[in-house]
């Protein structure tokens, strides 16, 4: 048993990983101007503070700092995008419930079908939507578990980990806002000089 969450941990970092450092910087590099290295390096911070703290509220503060002086995300961008994305977008959550789905279907050897993992998804999504920026066990998962008809009795298994993956996912999650930040900041200055061409 603890070799199988042993290998759910290390198939949770990798997809962290994967999604931190190469879809993130893949919609910087699309959908902005901004340099995926100095992006990367100056995000150093607030994932550490992400580390430590388990939440994308006690995060906040550093991340808002750290996109208005060193990304140069305005302020009014940063003011707006950061706080909403600590509370809604949560894609290390999302990657988090939908894993631990698939873990314990593969447990209790529960064939997934298309409806199943339509639901897993649905529910993984939503549940990534609604959950607090504080840290703590995510029970969310149990709804994302009963929607796609697996048993929630081996939760407990997990729980004594979830510090860990409270960790890896906040970084994950705060990230994200960063780069909403980025992009949505480099949208509106295409905007405004357009609008002052046009003028």
């Amino acid at each position: 048993m603890l070799t199988l969450v042993t290998k759910l941990v290390f198939v949770y970092i990798g997809a962290i990983l994967v999604y931190g450092f190469i879809f993130y910087p893949i919609m910087i590099k699309l959908f902005s101007n901004m340099s995926v290295i100095k992006f990367i390096t100056a995000m150093k911070k607030p994932q550490a503070v992400a580390l430590s703290t388990a939440s994308s509220m006690a995060t906040l503060p550093v991340t808002m700092e750290t996109c208005e002086e060193e990304l140069k995300v305005s302020k009014s961008t940063s003011s707006f995008v950061l706080p909403l994305g600590a509370t809604i977008n949560m894609s290390g959550n999302a990657i988090y419930y939908g894993l631990v789905a698939i873990f314990f279907a593969q447990m209790y050897n529960i064939e997934l079908g298309l409806g199943g993992y339509a639901a897993i998804i649905f529910t993984a999504t939503i549940g990534a939507i609604g959950q607090a920026g504080v840290p703590g066990p995510s029970f969310l998962v149990v709804a994302v578990l009963l929607a796609a008809g697996i048993p929630i009795e081996g939760l407990p298994l997990l729980f004594a980990l979830d510090r860990i993956f409270d960790m890896i996912r906040t970084a994950l999650n705060i990230t994200g806002d960063a780069v909403c930040a980025v992009i949505v900041d480099g949208l509106n200055d295409k905007k405004d000089k357009l609008e002052a061409v046009s003028i």
